[in-house]
């Protein structure tokens, strides 16, 4: 990124990691209570690449834009637009209704300064890859408190899911969402299709509910959710459902960024406000990638789905497919 900020109306040409590029309206601004611009959101995600890039690669990502700043209005993007440089790979998935969507792949560091022009706040990935695209290597658990409820007591229903989990012999990697709450990954191997991978978490989710009726629910629907329990969504496991990634901005005053933290951190108490756009590279340098940690510990998710008595046919690890579900278009 130049040292000198161009006007907003021009257009500039610039080479990321040998990637020509052409930015322009860098000077508008996504957060304005906090001053931030385009041109901050591109330097973020490209400074954050080497910590980004482990865990988007070779994942279909939803995008949510927001071309007039974090206060207007966001749309989704899965599709590749128009204009999509042909150097930024692509993956087409055919749906069940046999339309074809080109999603965008980010693998180098080029794509996540095209994702920042083209004002990608928030990027969403799957929890497969396109090597298993039908099976993911995470389960994840999405606690969000009600109007009511606090972050710290979010806090409190991670520490009883991961209860449950360690009785299940797995492994739980919290991490703040950006917003209120908190989400909990489970890193599983892709052996199990996306309908047996969210009945385990139900199946988790309703354990919990029951240690605290009173301070946890799975109720879907809005209206019905007691407004001082944490709602604990296992429904984020089907295909195509996706939280923020780690490391990811939000659009909320403040700039947050969803970024991983430890159990411990957890138990001192911790302000998830304090991690931005402008702190977390910081604190990256100081205390590393916490989800490269996650990543290693991948577990067969088949004992524990016996052990919640899902059945020999549910629990059975799936072989690989003789054809690929998907291909790459470049």
């Amino acid at each position: 990124m130049p040292g000198e900020r161009p006007r907003a109306e021009e257009r500039l040409r610039v080479r990321v990691a040998g990637r020509e590029l052409e930015l322009s309206h860098l000077d508008r601004l996504l957060w304005p209570e906090d001053g931030l611009t385009k041109a901050d959101l591109i330097a973020y995600l490209v400074q954050m690449a080497p910590h980004l890039l482990p865990h988007l690669r070779d994942r279909p990502l939803v995008c949510t834009r927001y071309p007039d700043g974090a206060a207007g209005e966001g749309f989704y993007q899965k599709d590749a637009p128009p204009g999509t440089p042909s150097w930024v790979r692509t993956w087409p998935y055919r749906t069940r209704e046999g339309r074809v969507i080109r999603f965008l792949l980010a693998d180098e560091p080029a794509t996540l300064a095209w994702l920042g022009q083209q004002a990608a706040i928030e990027i969403h990935p799957w929890l497969s890859t396109i090597r298993h695209p039908d099976r993911p290597d995470w389960v994840v658990f999405d606690l969000d408190p009600g109007p009511q409820a606090s972050f710290d007591l979010a806090v409190e229903v991670a520490f009883w899911v991961r209860r449950v989990l360690e009785a299940l012999d797995l492994e739980g990697f919290p991490k703040t969402s950006g917003a209120t709450g908190l989400h909990v990954f489970v890193p599983i191997l892709p052996e199990h299709p996306y309908p047996v991978v969210t009945e385990f978490a139900r199946r988790v989710a309703v354990l919990v509910e029951r240690m605290r009726p009173d301070r946890v629910t799975t109720v879907r629907a809005v209206a019905r959710r007691p407004p001082a329990a944490v709602y604990l969504d296992f429904l984020q496991n089907g295909l195509g459902k996706t939280l923020v990634t780690v490391y990811g901005p939000r659009p909320r005053p403040g700039a947050p960024v969803s970024v991983p933290v430890t159990w411990a951190e957890l138990e001192r108490g911790v302000d998830p406000a304090a991690w931005s756009v402008r702190t977390t590279p910081a604190r990256l340098a100081r205390v590393g990638d916490l989800w490269a940690a996650a990543v290693a510990r991948r577990r067969s998710l088949t004992a524990a789905c016996r052990r919640l008595g899902m059945g020999e046919a549910g629990c059975r690890p799936v072989p690989d497919p003789v054809g690929p579900v998907g291909t790459r278009s470049r």
